[in-house]
């Protein structure tokens, strides 16, 4: 698992590997290296160099020379930084290729967004541009329950609550949420007390819903799909910000609000 993650920051498998090895032994060889990680002699010199680059060990001139890691600690701290300074740059070049063909986008395009951790990545964006109104038409699979079978996922939705309450009760945004049935809406209601929430009752819905769908002041809509396959839970949107589009599905929304029932605590 540390190895997964050391590879999502950048690091290659053999920079990782001989990176933990690094960290488990107080300093080590080349030979002593091979041993612990199973990374090749030929590879190692070329992952110590990358690391020594990185500047997050050091070694001592003797033969045979020895290698070390500096404390973890400080070793994420450079990591960060090194990563935070990168994230500015690129997202400053990456802004001025953006406005340069911004004027020639004139289509309202619906876009599709595929895996779990994308969709809620999406999710949160969305919720935190929110300046007027929020109205969420809730699944019958709440994120709430993909969360709490999905360990990766309970920090976003601690996030995606934090925003809907600091909407609803900082910035004074309306949060309206059509829950799918009266259990639902308490869960919500007693997480966002601020928000407005009602149930979605009609006769004769008895199939469960298996989308939602955001609509961010009547300019920006999301639709989600819960997709479970094998007892795994997957999710995949569609996504627009065309003005016209989304105000129509909002219109039909706040069709679909009139309708449902009001929750009282």
């Amino acid at each position: 698992m540390i190895i997964a993650s050391l590879q999502n920051l950048g690091f290659t498998s053999y920079e990782a590997k001989v990176y933990v090895a690094l960290v488990r032994n107080e300093n080590a060889t080349v030979s002593t290296l091979h041993t612990d990680s199973g990374v090749p002699n030929s590879a190692i010199y070329g992952a110590l160099k990358k690391l020594e680059k990185r500047g997050i060990i050091e070694f001592q001139n003797t033969k045979p020379m020895r290698y070390r890691s500096i404390p973890p600690g400080e070793a994420l701290a450079k990591l960060k930084k090194d990563y935070g300074e990168e994230c500015d740059i690129v997202f400053e070049k990456l802004n001025e290729i953006y406005g340069e063909s911004a004027n020639e986008r004139t289509e309202d395009l619906i876009w599709s967004i595929n895996g779990i951790r994308n969709v809620t990545s999406k999710v949160i964006q969305i919720l935190d541009s929110a300046k007027k109104d929020i109205l969420i038409f809730a699944s019958s699979t709440s994120f709430r329950e993909i969360s709490e079978n999905q360990t990766s996922l309970k920090k976003d939705y601690a996030t995606i609550i934090g925003i809907m309450n600091r909407k609803s009760r900082d910035e004074r945004i309306s949060v309206r949420v059509i829950s799918p049935c009266e259990e639902e809406a308490k869960k919500i209601k007693n997480l966002v007390p601020m928000a407005t929430v009602r149930v979605n009752s009609i006769e004769g819905t008895e199939s469960e819903l298996k989308s939602f769908v955001v609509v961010i002041d009547n300019s920006e809509m999301l639709v989600d799909i819960v997709k479970d396959e094998d007892k795994d839970t997957d999710l995949s949107a569609v996504w627009t910000n065309g003005a016209e589009f989304s105000a129509t599905i909002s219109h039909l929304l706040s069709a679909k609000w009139e309708l449902s029932e009001k929750y009282i605590t």
